[in-house]
């Protein structure tokens, strides 16, 4: 979020720092914030941030702090497209790299009581942040937040472990990390799925084109692939089912602001 958002935000409620960490990452001038966000208008909405200050600020990850808020103030068409896709069928296990804040950790622990969370981050100052400030009792007890590279985890446990879900949120700096567009990190992703299960990749700030050409080289044996689209901000959705009556739902199911830009059923 721009600092004229933020601004915005200021008017109708109080923005409080609660925390000032400068990054441990060598040569770095960031600092990030722990912020809570009270929104008077708006009862039990108050909201916990991370943001990072370099020559502005932006909000990096943040959760609502009531725990009847499952669905989480950022990356809104991401849940909304995982609760279309699992509805009533439920959801028992995910995968989610790059954390952050655990927005969507939080949301999928939240929404779908008997789901057990695995989240890889890659930064230790972050896990450490998240453990202080965005876990609540529900993430404690079915949350299991790992430090690590989330591109060798995927390596070390493609055909070993399995989820339904498999979130790739995985940045460098502000951009998406490029190892995430290969073939070789799709098939891997391909291989933890469960059948039936769901591979979601954030694609904040790549280009329409780039994502357009990567959806279409796909190899994997996914039965649909599906470039979701809110405002100019893209999601690659990967189904790892062939069954039509499914595919339909989620389609259905889908709000009218989560635009299919690209659909490829196999």
């Amino acid at each position: 979020m721009k600092k004229a958002d933020i601004d915005k935000i200021r008017k109708y409620g109080r923005r409080t720092i609660l925390e000032t960490v400068r990054s441990e990452d060598e040569g770095s001038d960031v600092r990030y914030q722990i912020v809570q966000y009270t929104f008077p208008v708006f009862h039990g909405s108050d909201a916990l941030a991370i943001e990072f200050d370099n020559n502005g600020s932006y909000i990096y990850s943040a959760v609502y702090k009531n725990p009847r808020r499952h669905f989480q103030p950022v990356y809104q068409v991401s849940q909304r497209l995982i609760d279309a896709y699992f509805g009533k069928r439920g959801l028992e296990s995910a995968l989610v790299l790059g954390c952050a804040g655990c927005t969507i950790p939080r949301f999928v622990v939240l929404h779908f009581s008997k789901c057990e969370v695995v989240g890889v981050e890659y930064s230790q100052q972050f896990v450490d942040i998240a453990n202080r400030f965005f876990f609540n009792e529900q993430m404690r007890s079915r949350f299991e937040l790992v430090c690590g590279d989330g591109f060798e985890y995927v390596r070390k446990n493609a055909g070993k472990r399995r989820f339904g879900l498999v979130y790739t949120d995985i940045y460098v700096a502000d951009m998406i990390h490029p190892d995430v567009y290969t073939q070789g990190y799709v098939s891997q992703v391909f291989d933890l799925l469960d059948e039936g299960g769901l591979a979601v990749i954030n694609s904040f700030r790549v280009s329409i084109a780039q994502i357009r050409a990567f959806a279409q080289s796909i190899q994997a044996p996914f039965g649909a692939v599906y470039i979701i689209e809110q405002y100019r901000k893209y999601f690659i959705v990967l189904a790892k089912t062939a069954e039509s009556a499914v595919l339909e739902s989620f389609e259905r199911r889908l709000p009218k602001y989560a635009e299919i830009n690209y659909k490829a059923i196999r």
